[in-house]
């Protein structure tokens, strides 16, 4: 059965998970989403100090990885050195 869409107002099938015509998903409630798309209008000195401190944010990581590693290969190598 065709039904209008809810955006273009064109003939779309019920069983249709998008529109044809324009993609608006089905308004079936199942494979909805809502999606905010927004502007990021940011200047140039506030990329870099939050490219700055995401460099900062991963030391810790870093450092949590190493440690882990470090262990792991203390825990694992007695038992490959026969």
């Amino acid at each position: 059965m065709l039904i209008e869409c809810y955006e273009c107002k064109g003939k779309v099938s019920d069983a249709a998970p998008a529109c044809p015509h324009c993609g608006a998903p089905a308004k079936n409630g199942e494979n909805t989403l809502s999606v905010v798309v927004t502007d990021m209008d940011m200047s140039f000195t506030s990329i870099f100090w939050f490219m700055i401190k995401a460099a900062v944010a991963a030391v810790p990581a870093v450092i949590i990885l190493y440690t882990a590693t470090i262990v792991f290969q203390g825990v694992v190598s007695p038992f490959l050195n026969h």
